[in-house]
C-alpha cells in the first residue's frame, strides 16, 4: 500500500495551495465547537455554496460563537426556515436541536475523542462523516473522514471496493497514513477537491489527473 501514501502526497501537492475557504463551509465557521459542528451538519448532502449561506444566515440570527440557548429559543420550524437554503432543512433543523440537547459545549471540548464520537453517533442525524470531520477539524484527533468524493477517488484508484463500508474504508486509509491531524486535514480537503474538480462522478478529467498513470480507473 505504498501507493496509497503516494496518492495522498501527490494530491495534496497538486491541490492544497489552490484550496480557498469558500470551498468548504467548515472553514467559514466561527472557531467555537458548536459553530463548527453546526456548519458540518449544514454541509450534509448539499454544495458548500448553499451550506455556507445557511450557516451565515443562522450565525446572523443566533450570534457567533453559537450558544445552545440561542438556538433553542427558536422552534424547529423557525430554525428550518433560517437554514432553508441548505436543503433538507427540516431534517437538519431537527438534527441541530437534538445535538444541542444531547451534548454540551463543554463536552464537545473536553470529552475523550472516542467517547465523544460514540455520543455524537447516538444522535439522530449525526453519521460517521459528520462526527469524524468534527473530531479532525476541531479536536485535532487523527481520524480520516470519508465522503462521497473520497470514496469515489479511492474506488477508481483501486484502493477500496465499491460497497465497502465507511468504517472499512476509513481503517484502510488510516493504516497507511501518519497519525498527524494537520496532514490528515490537508489530505481530506485535497481529495475532496480532486473528486469535485478532476475525478468527477461524470466525465472525469483523467487527462488532467496527476495520478492517472497509476490509477486502475475502476468505474
Amino acid at each position: 500500500m505504498d501507493g496509497l501514501r503516494n496518492l495522498f502526497d501527490t494530491l495534496i501537492e497538486y491541490h492544497w495551495s489552490s484550496i480557498e475557504m469558500g470551498e468548504f463551509t467548515v472553514l467559514n465557521a466561527c472557531e467555537d465547537p458548536l459553530s463548527v459542528l453546526v456548519a458540518i451538519v449544514l454541509s450534509q448532502n448539499t454544495n458548500d455554496v448553499n451550506s455556507t449561506r445557511a450557516y451565515r444566515s443562522l450565525a446572523q440570527r443566533v450570534g457567533c460563537p453559537m450558544k445552545p440557548e440561542s438556538i433553542l429559543e427558536m422552534s424547529v420550524e423557525e430554525l428550518a426556515e433560517v437554514i432553508r437554503v441548505s436543503g433538507m432543512h427540516h431534517i437538519k433543523a431537527r438534527t441541530i436541536v437534538n445535538l444541542v440537547k444531547s451534548v454540551s459545549v463543554e463536552e464537545l471540548v473536553k470529552l475523550d475523542p472516542l467517547e465523544l464520537r460514540s455520543r455524537l453517533l447516538a444522535i439522530r442525524g449525526i453519521g460517521y462523516k459528520t462526527a469524524d470531520v468534527f473530531l479532525l477539524m476541531y479536536r485535532k484527533f487523527p481520524v480520516f473522514p470519508i465522503d462521497t468524493h473520497i470514496r469515489r477517488v479511492l474506488t477508481r484508484y483501486g484502493v477500496v471496493r465499491r460497497g465497502d463500508s465507511y468504517e472499512a474504508i476509513r481503517r484502510t486509509v488510516e493504516n497507511y497514513l501518519p497519525e498527524d491531524p494537520d496532514y490528515l486535514t490537508r489530505a481530506h480537503l485535497s481529495l475532496i477537491k480532486h473528486g469535485r474538480a478532476v475525478c468527477r462522478a461524470r466525465k472525469p478529467l483523467c487527462e488532467m489527473c496527476p495520478v492517472s498513470s497509476w490509477c486502475a480507473k475502476i468505474v
